[in-house]
C-alpha cells in the first residue's frame, strides 16, 4: 500500500506573510495600533484568535472593513502573494518521490488561526488538500459574528483528524476525532508528518507531532521571529529555516530528506 506524508502548516508568516494585517492595512487601519490593542485584550483573558476574530467582526459591523462577506475575504485572499515557491513544493516533492521511484505520496495541509476563507481564496487551495482556520457566519448578506475558531491546542484536533482520515467529516462531526483508532488502521500516522510552523501557536503541535515520532521544521520571518518560540525551538531540538520554498533552498532540501526518509522507512 503507498505510503502517505503529510505536510501540515500554519500559514501566517510560515506560507505568506500576515494575512489579518495585510486586511487591515488594505482597509486603511494602523496595525500598530490594532495588534497593541489585542494584546491589552489578551492580557484581560481574552483568547487571542477569539480577540482578533470579534475585533474584525466589529471594523466589519462599523464599515471600516470592505470585506463584508466570506466570498469578499475569499477575493481578497488571491491578491495575496505568498512566500517564494510555497504554492509549487508539494507536487515538485511528488514529483520527486516519482522519480525516484518510491511508492509514497505528499498531502498538505493548512491548519492556521487565520481566517479559513480568506486563506482558501490564496493561491494555496491549488495545491494543499485542504485548508482550516477560523471562520464566521453571515447573517443577511453580511459577516455577523464566529463562527470556529483555531485557538493554540484547537490545531491538534486538526492533525488528530489528517492522523484519523476524517479531515472532510471534522466540521460536521467534531466529536469524530476523539475515537479510539488502532496505530495500525491510522491513515497517516504521526511519524509520517512533518510540522512546519512560526510562533508560539505551533507549539502544542510540535510537541504532539515531535512526541509520537514525526518531523518539525521551525520558519524564521526575521524581524518579527519571537524571541520566546525560538527558546522552545532549541528545547525541542527543532531546526528553523527561512520561508524559502524554491528547489534551491535550504528549506526545501530539509524536506526532501525527510520525505525520502519516511518514504523507505
Amino acid at each position: 500500500m503507498p505510503k502517505t506524508v503529510a505536510i501540515i502548516c500554519d500559514c501566517d508568516n510560515t506560507l505568506a506573510p500576515d494575512t489579518t494585517s495585510l486586511l487591515l492595512e488594505s482597509n486603511g487601519i494602523d496595525t500598530k495600533q490594532f495588534w497593541p490593542m489585542i494584546e491589552n485584550l489578551v492580557r484581560e483573558g481574552w483568547d487571542p484568535p477569539i480577540a482578533w476574530m470579534t475585533e474584525i467582526c466589529n471594523l466589519i459591523q462599523d464599515g471600516k472593513i470592505s470585506q463584508n462577506t466570506n466570498q469578499k475575504l475569499a477575493e481578497f485572499g488571491k491578491t495575496i502573494e505568498t512566500f517564494p515557491g510555497a504554492v509549487d513544493f508539494i507536487p515538485e516533492l511528488n514529483s520527486m518521490l516519482q522519480e525516484k521511484g518510491l511508492d509514497a505520496s505528499v498531502e498538505g495541509y493548512v491548519v492556521s488561526s487565520g481566517f479559513e476563507d480568506l486563506m482558501k481564496g490564496t493561491r494555496l487551495s491549488e495545491t494543499f488538500t485542504d485548508i482550516f482556520g477560523g471562520r464566521f457566519y453571515e447573517k443577511d448578506g453580511k459577516i455577523a459574528g464566529i463562527k470556529s475558531a483555531v485557538t493554540f491546542t484547537e490545531k491538534t484536533k486538526f492533525i488528530f483528524a489528517v492522523n484519523k482520515g476524517i479531515m472532510s467529516k471534522i466540521r460536521t462531526e467534531p466529536y469524530r476525532v476523539n475515537e479510539l483508532i488502532a496505530s495500525e488502521k491510522q491513515v497517516i500516522p504521526f511519524e509520517n508528518m512533518i510540522y512546519l510552523g512560526d510562533g508560539p501557536s505551533d507549539i502544542p503541535c510540535f510537541s504532539t507531532i515531535k512526541k509520537q515520532g514525526g518531523a518539525c521544521i521551525g520558519i524564521d520571518v526575521g524581524k518579527e521571529w519571537h524571541k520566546e518560540f525560538e527558546k522552545q525551538l532549541r528545547e525541542r531540538e527543532v531546526t528553523s529555516f527561512k520561508p524559502d520554498y524554491t528547489k534551491e533552498s535550504d528549506l526545501y532540501n530539509k524536506l526532501k530528506f525527510l520525505i525520502t526518509e519516511m518514504a523507505n522507512d
